[in-house]
């Protein structure tokens, strides 16, 4: 663990070198290795149904000159429909054209966060957050299709730009930066959103806050306020762009509309909450326990210390990885990570805003904080902007996929322990520093295991075998490893579509993961839904549905086992009938 101001000191390039130093080559070459490896193995190993539904069918829809909200009701900016429609025009109309895209987005953003760690640490201790981003490698499927897999690359890159003017002061890389943010917003709106203003207040602290050429309050704020209109200028340019093509291709009324409906829905009724707080009890029993037993053996037989830390750290490995054992433990853990983002950014600001209160009196001390804090601050409000992105459904899906810049924020604060952990240790062991980077290191290390425990573990069976094993044939999906049972499932679907139906033909499904199959079987979806039950639909576009079955405009529809909507259920029973069932899904052919 390494002091991140001491570590920023010291990586400041020097002048007149123009090649990287094989310290500096080696971390990155690492990253990129490891990376590789890791999103590798998962190319061709995985397939998540209802979102490849949402997202991936939708994309063939635009890439055979359909366009979002006017042709079909979508929830997002379209950034990855055109993004996937792009990469299957050029690579195939194929899951392996799709997993290619998503592969080269996470590896780059991995690099991302490596460069961004790099500029507020130094090259090795780089790695820490990159090793917790791949501990977390992905929630269930890893190359699952959510804009944020997209996105995240451009909010590292917004991150980078608004430190290098931190740095540097150049205008040009606040603009570069409202630039990235537009791109978030291209690929999901709210987080676009919120990182703006993330980005906004970073500007305005810095300006009002930190070291300036201006003394006079209203020369700080009139600077500020320009700097501030520089990245929102940037942002601008992309989504005047976006929207620009919207209204040109007509789609901008429909879009604002169900956005307008789309965001009255996600209230209290649609929120997932975060996980109870009697779920914590055994992990913070056990982290208090530990403390005690620390702080005695510290003050009564320091030697012991270290191995009692380092044994604390196995024991608890052994318990969390352990298979099929201590589910109370094990669920603790997880439901703590869920809590660990919400705590720690409330402990950055806090340290932050205790800080200016000592320094503030003095220009030279305030411009010694800031060279200390800023870079911390600034990463701070974007890893909140992007762990916003999180509510109203704080589930753990969501929240993994937001980790990253959480992760480069831990590892900051625990570089900032290290030396308070040291001069307090000074007073009873001779390896005081050592002590202190085994303290800091442990929550990291916490991190990590659980990390394995909950997106590595559970993608291995009892023998270390991948679950993901058997090969699918179907022509788009070709060559993609799924569980048997999965594999069962879409063959045998697919089978029975292909049987009833040909490629002419529409179909139309009630089940969400179903949807999956308008792409995997290359048939085309007639209505303005992709999802029957997806958020900010109105009745009146429910009804166009039903209007359709009444008329027979599907060849096939799919309905799930237990679903219950007595008029839909009427129209299917009055105009169709039943061909087959595979697994939960029943089969209605149209009548002749």
């Amino acid at each position: 663990m390494t002091n991140p101001l001491a570590s920023r000191e010291s990586s400041e390039p020097k002048p007149g070198r123009r090649h990287l130093s094989s310290k500096e080559v080696v971390p990155l070459l690492v990253t990129l290795t490891a990376g590789a490896i890791c999103y590798g193995l998962f190319i061709k190993r995985g397939v998540g149904l209802p979102i490849l539904g949402y997202n991936i069918s939708t994309a063939e829809r635009v890439m055979l000159g359909e366009f979002p909200y006017r042709d079909f009701l979508y929830n997002y900016t379209p950034g990855v429909l055109w993004l996937n429609a792009g990469l299957m025009k050029l690579m195939g109309t194929s899951l392996i054209a799709v997993n290619a895209g998503l592969f080269a987005f996470k590896l780059a953003a991995l690099i991302a966060l490596y460069v961004v760690a790099s500029r507020v640490t130094n090259s090795k201790a780089a790695l820490i957050p990159v090793a917790l981003t791949l501990a977390w490698v992905g929630y269930r499927v890893v190359l699952r299709p959510y804009p944020t897999q997209y996105s995240m690359l451009f909010v590292l890159l917004g991150l980078i730009c608004i430190l290098n003017f931190d740095k540097s002061g150049k205008t040009r890389w606040l603009s570069l930066c409202g630039a990235a943010i537009g791109l978030v917003f291209v690929f999901k709106q709210n987080v676009g959103l919120l990182l703006l203003g993330s980005a906004t207040t970073a500007v305005s602290l810095r300006g009002l806050l930190g070291p300036a050429p201006f003394i006079n309050l209203r020369d700080r704020i009139i600077d500020t306020a320009k700097n501030a209109s520089i990245c929102w200028a940037g942002f601008a340019l992309i989504v005047a762009a976006l929207f620009i093509f919207i209204a040109w291709a007509g789609a901008l009324g429909p879009m604002s509309d169900h956005f307008f409906s789309l965001a009255g829905e996600y209230g209290a009724k649609r929120a997932i909450t975060l996980p109870p707080l009697r779920l914590l009890a055994p992990v913070t029993a056990g982290v208090l326990a530990v403390f005690v037993i620390a702080f005695l053996a510290l003050r009564k037989a320091p030697r012991l210390f270290e191995p009692f830390v380092i044994a604390v750290l196995a024991v608890g490995a052994t318990l969390l990885l352990i298979p099929g054992r201590l589910s109370a433990v094990k669920d603790s853990a997880t439901a703590t990570i869920s809590y660990i983002p919400f705590l720690l950014l409330i402990l950055v600001f806090a340290t932050f805003c205790l800080g200016f209160k000592n320094d503030r009196h003095s220009a030279e001390r305030r411009n010694t904080w800031w060279l200390r804090s800023g870079p911390i601050l600034m990463v701070a409000l974007f890893a909140l902007g992007a762990y916003s992105e999180v509510y109203p459904r704080a589930d753990y899906a969501h929240l993994v996929r937001t980790l990253p810049p959480i992760f480069l924020l831990l590892s900051l604060a625990a570089g900032q322990m290290v030396p308070v952990l040291t001069r307090y240790f000074q007073n009873f062991l001779p390896s005081a520093r050592r002590a202190a980077l085994l303290c800091a290191a442990a929550p990291l290390v916490f991190m990590c295991i659980v990390g394995i425990k909950d997106t590595w573990q559970p993608r291995f069976d009892s023998r270390f075998q991948f679950v993901d094993q058997t090969t699918l044939t179907i022509e788009r999906a070709r060559g993609m490893l799924v569980s048997r049972r999965q594999a069962a499932f879409i063959e045998d679907l697919t089978a029975a579509i292909d049987s009833n139906s040909s490629q002419d033909d529409y179909i139309f499904s009630f089940a969400p993961r179903v949807t999956a199959f308008y792409f995997l079987s290359s048939r085309r979806n007639p209505t303005r839904l992709v999802w029957w039950r997806s958020a900010g639909i109105k009745k009146a576009d429910r009804d166009a549905v039903v209007e359709k079955i009444a008329q027979g405009i599907p060849k096939l529809v799919l309905i799930p086992e237990g679903f219950h909507n007595n008029e839909v259920l009427d129209q299917i029973a009055s105009r169709y009938h039943q061909v087959g069932t595979v697994t939960d899904i029943r089969i209605y052919d149209r009548n002749q």
